[in-house]
């Protein structure tokens, strides 16, 4: 019993020296404002994909197809989920008419998606 109280006092002083040694680290580090790294308005996009083409008419399109097909993914897992719900009511009124909304919504948010796609295309094609 006396060997388990001094293993506990040596690893509560370690614990603590470490403790003080990391706050005393944190608490003296330099800390310096803007040295001119910081990127303003739309310089970053150049640093992003230091590579390839950093041009805004370049990512944007990226980026909203992604956007745009991420919603379709979410859509379809929606579908699944309610069928699965349609299927599985076993004739309950409430999970019927739930399952038949969800699967109303999913369909209206995947035509919006199916939208979107040709009015970005046709945006994109007319402005950049």
């Amino acid at each position: 019993m006396f060997w388990e109280e001094e293993q506990t006092k040596d690893l509560n002083i370690v614990v603590h020296s470490m403790n003080f040694k990391g706050l005393y680290g944190v608490m003296s580090s330099p800390v310096y404002a803007d040295q001119g790294k910081v990127k303003k308005g739309l310089d970053w996009v150049d640093s992003v994909n230091p590579g390839g083409p950093s041009s805004l008419e370049y990512w944007l399109p990226q980026v909203l197809n992604l956007a745009i097909g991420l919603a379709a993914l979410v859509c379809v897992a929606i579908l699944i989920s309610s069928g699965y719900m349609y299927i599985t009511s076993a004739g309950d009124e409430s999970k019927v008419e739930k399952a038949s909304k969800s699967l109303t919504y999913a369909i209206v948010g995947l035509v919006i998606c199916i939208i979107s796609v040709i009015l970005v295309q046709f945006v994109l094609a007319k402005v950049l």
